[in-house]
């Protein structure tokens, strides 16, 4: 076999066993709750992306953008597998060794959990998700190197029957796990794309939105769900008083109720990303207030479960007691979309300097740019005069 034909067969086997790691690695979130590498990657990579690019492809593509990003992940990941499968093959026309491709895996399980894991926010070897992510990812490499060792060429004297029939058990596994790939993400795609809940929206505008029909963006691709009873809200930074709030507690304190309309600002001309709810909370001026601000600070910032974080000036917060930490949404509970158990709300602004899924209120001296503004979104967010008819 020449090189040429070496490298294309193991591309070939390189793509078979990268589909089949692609395809385990999203079944190992449901079953270790293990978080899959395109989602990790995704903040990195748009953090790069020029912020005038980025509006064009969020403000044309909205819901369809992030599938359409994490498919072109899936895409490069099993691309790049099939690379490293080509050059372990062309490896082995120089180094006769069975275990050559659990080498080769081995630079790939390097890479991940070296490089692109604390890259991505998880840590070094993946540890922030706990301590198993290495182990997991070590017995995803491991079936990848199976399947190219498998994809090779016979060792001499080895059987061919025998050899063809091994072949067929990676190769169907890796087949039935692509299957289980899309049952598992199509259909979340498919709701993301053609049935996002403000889609449900026709005829007449209702004076309060359904909150089935409550508009929903994000920038992740699976947002947090948070356990309500180990929850806190941290109030902290230059105060003299820091809190700590269970949910309860959070209830317990003097609230407020709004009728606010939330739009964001990718919001496209009578388009449907614009609802109005009841919203139930603590006034953040109050809650500041009852933390006690140290003389100095002049920056309140808010960050979220999911890494998300925002600011406002101290002085807009005194003097808008209308801004919230809302926890109740049309006399109900947060749903977890929309940021159950607390999330900032300011009237008068877009959704995006409203962090969902709460968790800590800093004073400080320094604004926090929010994530939709480092990507080049309007600094202030101010809601431009709009109606649907």
């Amino acid at each position: 076999m020449t090189t040429k034909a070496a490298a294309v067969n193991g591309f070939g086997w390189g793509i078979a066993g990268g589909a089949a790691l692609v395809a385990l690695m999203y079944l190992s979130q449901g079953i270790f709750g293990l978080r899959p590498l395109p989602q990790l990657l995704n903040n990195p990579l748009l953090s790069l992306m020029p912020g005038p690019v980025f509006g064009f492809l969020i403000d044309t593509l909205q819901h369809a953008g992030k599938v359409l990003e994490e498919l072109g992940l899936v895409v490069a990941m099993v691309a790049a597998l099939g690379v490293l499968g080509a050059a372990s093959a062309v490896a082995s026309r120089r180094w006769m060794s069975q275990y050559l491709p659990f080498a080769f895996a081995g630079i790939g399980w390097v890479l991940v959990v070296a490089v692109l894991l604390p890259v991505s926010g998880a840590g070094f070897l993946g540890l922030n998700d706990g301590p198993a992510t290495p182990i997991i990812w070590a017995a995803l490499f491991a079936f990848y190197a199976v399947v190219l060792q498998y994809g090779g060429q016979p060792a001499p004297g080895f059987d061919s029957g025998r050899r063809r029939l091994l072949t067929a058990v990676p190769a169907g596994i890796g087949l039935v796990s692509l299957g289980a790939l899309a049952y598992e993400l199509l259909p979340g795609w498919y709701r993301a794309v053609f049935n996002a809940p403000e889609a449900g929206l026709t005829g007449a505008v209702t004076a309060l939105t359904p909150v089935s029909n409550f508009y929903i963006v994000s920038k992740n691709f699976v947002d947090p769900s948070v356990d309500g009873q180990s929850w806190r809200l941290r109030v902290g930074g230059m105060v003299d008083r820091p809190l700590s709030l269970s949910l309860s507690q959070l209830r317990g304190l003097p609230s407020t109720s709004e009728f606010v309309t939330l739009e964001c600002i990718s919001n496209n001309v009578g388009g449907e990303l614009m609802s109005t709810g009841s919203f139930t909370g603590v006034s953040l001026k109050d809650l500041v207030a009852l933390a006690g601000p140290r003389s100095g600070a002049s920056w309140v910032g808010f960050k979220a479960v999911d890494g998300y974080s925002e600011s406002l000036s101290l002085d807009t917060v005194n003097g808008a007691p209308e801004i919230l930490v809302a926890y109740e949404l049309d006399g109900a509970a947060l749903p977890s979309s929309h940021g159950f158990p607390a999330r900032v709300l300011i009237p008068g602004h877009y959704g995006m300097k409203g962090p969902k899924w709460l968790d800590t209120v800093e004073l400080g001296t320094q604004e926090t740019r929010g994530y939709w503004e480092q990507q080049g979104w309007d600094h202030n967010a101010l809601v431009k005069t709009t109606s649907r008819i």
